[in-house]
């Protein structure tokens, strides 16, 4: 390519020390790119008011959003996010009153500068004996239990205590509180998609056992309320062996959301059944039209 030809590239900044330092090493390749576009928002948090009443910079990115940047399941999405916060304590969320979650985005460089001042205090206590390394232990305690008590007082304390639901874990609500359908049918579009290719798995060879599952999970999905049709659904994904998120994700949903999660899961079920094996056999190893021929 020439100079001539060369046009600039609008690309993303993934930082070196998260290959380079050896507690980012064990961050998932998903994780570190999750961090990489949590900081390409920060940019723009001005920008878009995502500043809060300390000052402080904050991200808003619905999980719907990650899932098609990093083009990996509402899982991924989780277990990158949880990798940031847990071991690479490079993000912290706090909950903004059923709305979309603030991704707080901590410095790299600061987070490791902290890191080793954290380091050079144990060594140092290491060193110390044991007498005198439980009186500076009580003195940690007694000022930790101070700083919480001024924290309470400001009435500060229930934002961070505040458990979010199995709802907002999952991001099934948008940035104004308002169910996300779009979120909730997606996975349940992928719950449907996993419980066919199950069925199909356990009765390969057996076209007419995956037909008599197939009508007899319509039927229950006609005649039984959405709690009992629910425990139908959980059954045949234990027969499965289907992963546990999935069924997790389905009694997460409240009253609501679970009409369209199960709507979603059923179109994708036999669509499975109906679009891609009556007929061809490719599927569960055999024909399934062969008593018409």
């Amino acid at each position: 390519m020439s100079k001539v030809e060369y046009m600039p590239v609008d690309c993303l900044q993934v930082p070196k020390m998260l290959f380079q330092v050896e507690k980012f090493k064990n961050l998932s390749n998903t994780a570190k790119i999750l961090y990489s576009l949590f900081l390409d928002r920060l940019k723009f948090a001005v920008q878009n008011g995502w500043v809060d009443h300390n000052g402080d910079l904050f991200v808003i990115y619905p999980k719907s959003e990650m899932k098609k940047d990093l083009n990996t399941t509402r899982y991924g999405v989780d277990q990158a996010v949880q990798e940031l916060v847990k071991i690479g304590k490079l993000v912290r969320i706090v909950q903004n009153n059923g709305k979309a979650n603030h991704f707080y985005i901590n410095d790299i460089y600061e987070n490791e500068m902290e890191e080793e001042s954290m380091m050079t205090l144990d060594r140092i206590m290491a060193n110390m004996p044991m007498e005198e390394r439980e009186i500076i232990m009580d003195k940690m305690v007694a000022a930790s239990r101070d700083i919480l008590g001024t924290i309470a007082d400001m009435g500060y304390l229930d934002e961070y205590e505040t458990p979010l639901t199995p709802m907002e874990e999952r991001g099934y609500y948008d940035e104004e509180g308002n169910l996300d359908i779009d979120a909730v049918e997606a996975d349940g579009y992928e719950f449907g998609m996993d419980l066919a290719f199950g069925v199909l798995s356990v009765c390969e060879g057996k076209p007419e056992h995956v037909l008599e599952i197939q009508k007899y999970v319509n039927e229950q999905y006609e005649c039984c309320s959405n709690k009992k049709f629910m425990k139908v659904l959980e059954t045949i994904a234990r027969m499965n062996g289907n992963e546990e998120v999935y069924i997790e994700d389905m009694y997460a949903c409240n009253k609501e959301a679970r009409n369209y999660y199960l709507s979603e899961l059923m179109m994708c079920f036999n669509f499975v059944f109906n679009e891609m094996c009556h007929g061809t056999g490719s599927a569960a190893g055999c024909d399934f039209n062969s008593e018409e021929e």
